[in-house]
């Protein structure tokens, strides 16, 4: 039942992404349609992602109390409501609406499907469980825009937009049919991981704020600025600076999605791996997670330094690959450290500053860009630079707080303990 369930998180990751980057693929018709400069398409953005940063936290926080998985069918069915008001969009304001709605619904997605997968997946098989959710955001980004732009060219935005709506809908009818949570309770094999206790609510801003959290809030807010960047930015790169048609452009960049998919679940496995082999974290994900930052910083940095286009290619396609792994491990991390009750609020507060990023980071290259004037490739290098330093930074900051992490108390290990004998000796009666 749990792979059913992960299928099912997986498939509402696409969606979320998909839903993320039909509004720039569908942009051209939609300024003619509605006259909007580039400008007024740009508030568009803004207003979501600003949504977006409430919705983490508000949405997140109601894991707290209530059940992740009708939560997360709420948060689909808002989905719904929003595409599907695409025809009714006339101006600016409707517009803008649509997409505040949209984004408040998305920003509570990742921390809701991360508190329901870790009610299905023990410690030791997160790795992978959340490498594979999360290849959905890949999926979504990359390998769904053939699609999307046939919808937008022959039935046009609103009928695409809508579509996207009912493919919500059906998720959360179908979800229904899901158990909440297994029906054995799962036995944890590492006792001391924060995320076998729970705390009180007051306690949430001390567990925030605990160092080594800061530090994988810092990964969450790295990956963003990444992903937002290749969002906004890398097609112009391939296409200006490396010289590629936008044919073979669309090519390269369907290839790296596909390689940093498979590459992310593959990276799952292997700390899935190291964490049942040594019982560790920092023998496991955390020294995982600090060379994949420092394999793309070195990656990314090559690529200001290289001209020849295929070695340029192959830089960049790295530093992506790289960076698809950092979201799953940064995820799988959080369920490990963060106490289970209030995995949903710092899930969220942390994509509300991770959202940040989506904000400052397209802004802070196009300004570098245009500071460049007609060198527009040291521009593009000044922009890839600042991710070269953002990813070092981070693993150091990494090194240096990996041993302070939240742990679970004597008290609590003694509860959970008594909890799982009363379950064996249940289980025994009913045989």
């Amino acid at each position: 039942m749990r792979w059913i369930v992960l299928v099912f998180l997986f498939l509402l990751a696409v969606l979320n992404y998909t839903d993320k980057s039909v509004l720039g693929l569908a942009a051209e018709p939609i300024m003619s349609e509605l006259n909007l400069s580039y400008d007024h398409f740009g508030l568009v953005g803004s207003g979501f992602f600003a949504a977006y940063a409430v919705g983490s936290i508000v949405l997140g926080t109601l894991t707290y109390r209530f059940n992740s998985k009708y939560l997360l069918m709420m948060i689909a069915t808002g989905w719904t409501i929003s595409l599907a008001s695409a025809y009714f969009v006339e101006t600016l304001t409707h517009l803008i609406l649509l997409r505040v709605v949209l984004g408040f619904f998305e920003g509570g997605t990742l921390g809701l499907s991360i508190v329901h997968l870790a009610r299905w997946f023990t410690s030791s098989q997160r790795g992978l469980a959340v490498a594979i959710m999360t290849s959905g955001t890949t999926i979504g980004t990359y390998l769904a825009a053939p699609l999307l732009v046939s919808g937008i060219t022959n039935l046009g935005w609103q009928h695409t937009f809508a579509l996207l709506g009912v493919a919500s809908f059906l998720w959360a009818l179908l979800f229904f049919f899901m158990k909440d949570e297994p029906e054995i309770p799962l036995v944890e094999e590492v006792k001391s991981l924060a995320s076998n206790k729970e705390v009180p609510f007051k306690d949430l801003l001390k567990v925030f704020f605990n160092p080594y959290v800061l530090s994988i809030v810092v990964v969450g807010f790295v990956s963003m600025w990444i992903t937002v960047w290749v969002l906004t930015w890398a097609p112009t790169y391939l296409i200006q600076i490396v010289g590629l048609e936008p044919q073979n452009m669309a090519l390269l960049f369907a290839g790296m999605g596909i390689t940093g998919t498979v590459f992310a679940i593959c990276m799952g496995k292997f700390t899935d791996f190291l964490f049942k082999k040594n019982k560790s974290l920092i023998k496991s994900y955390d020294r995982v997670l600090i060379i994949v930052l420092l394999v793309g910083a070195a990656s990314y940095a090559m690529t200001t330094i290289v001209s020849s286009p295929v070695l340029a290619c192959i830089f960049l396609g790295v530093g992506l690959v790289m960076n698809t792994s950092l979201l799953p491990l940064n995820t799988a991390i959080k369920t490990l450290i963060v106490p289970k009750n209030l995995l949903g609020s710092v899930t969220g507060i942390s994509l509300s500053i991770a959202s940040m990023a989506g904000i400052i980071g397209p802004w802070a290259t196009g300004y570098l860009i245009t500071l460049a004037g007609t060198d527009v490739r040291a521009g593009f290098n000044s922009g890839v630079l600042i991710i070269v330093g953002l990813y070092t930074a981070t693993a150091i900051v990494l090194l240096v707080t990996r041993k302070l992490k939240i742990t679970a108390t004597g008290k609590d290990d003694a509860i959970r303990v008594a909890a799982e004998e009363k379950m064996k000796l249940d289980v025994a009666a009913e045989q």
